[in-house]
């Protein structure tokens, strides 16, 4: 990526984070600190905290929109079969574990479980898993585990702030590794910011994860995805 189209890119970011637009976003922390206050995957009652940690009380379109409720899907499989739900989570968030194995697996892993949830249910009402929408929720279950590394991913994101950022070269498909490295790679260009940093602390809600967080570096690549040559006014 080229420094210059980045430190650019930043100092427009530090207006940014003071709209409307960007403070659309923000139901993300509070999702993230929901996570990390509620879920955990020995619980005995895994529904329930599932349901507590996926939670915000302002936004749930990242999780929850018209035709997409994966949430749903997720409670069914976790009250029917708890054990094996636990399983895939556990593998999924083994560190020590190759990340792109990881998050393929654990898709596999619920399409498996969910299909024979149908089969043991054919009543039920759930039409799918949702878990096939390019690795949003699998990232949105490592961004509550692990908020200092991992971010909400999608392809398109990702190949756009590799062309507007002038990356030699754009994936043709979906890399969740190279997205999240690229994540921890631009952090130091925001976090040496005093002013990005201010504005950042400015936005947080008292429910909103308060820590070390890649959200940071997600909010700044979702201001790259919709620039435009136009002057960023600020809200009010």
């Amino acid at each position: 990526m080229q420094v210059p189209k980045i430190q650019k890119a930043v100092a427009e970011f530090k207006r940014w984070m003071l709209t409307e637009e960007a403070g659309e976003l923000l139901p993300l922390w509070e999702t993230q600190k929901n996570w990390q206050d509620h879920f955990y995957v020995e619980s005995k009652q895994l529904a329930n905290a599932y349901d507590d940690a996926l939670d915000s009380k302002t936004n749930r379109r990242h999780y929850r929109r018209g035709g997409y409720d994966p949430k749903r899907s997720m409670q069914a499989i976790m009250e029917w079969e708890p054990d094996f739900v636990r399983d895939a989570f556990r593998d999924l968030f083994s560190e020590d574990r190759d990340l792109e194995g990881r998050i393929q697996r654990f898709v596999f892993y619920i399409n498996e479980l969910f299909n024979r949830y149908r089969d043991a249910k054919p009543k039920a009402r759930i039409p799918t898993h949702y878990h096939n929408d390019d690795y949003n929720m699998v990232s949105l279950y490592l961004m509550g585990q692990y908020p200092e590394k991992y971010a909400p991913y999608s392809t398109e994101l990702l190949q756009t702030v590799c062309r507007k950022l002038g990356a030699k070269d754009v994936p043709p498909a979906a890399d969740f590794p190279r997205y999240t490295k690229l994540l921890q790679t631009l952090r130091p260009f925001l976090e040496k910011d005093p002013e990005v940093m201010e504005n950042y602390q400015q936005r947080l809600r008292d429910i909103d994860y308060q820590g070390e967080s890649a959200l940071l570096v997600y909010w700044f690549f979702r201001y790259v995805e919709s620039t435009t040559q136009q002057p960023v006014a600020t809200a009010g």
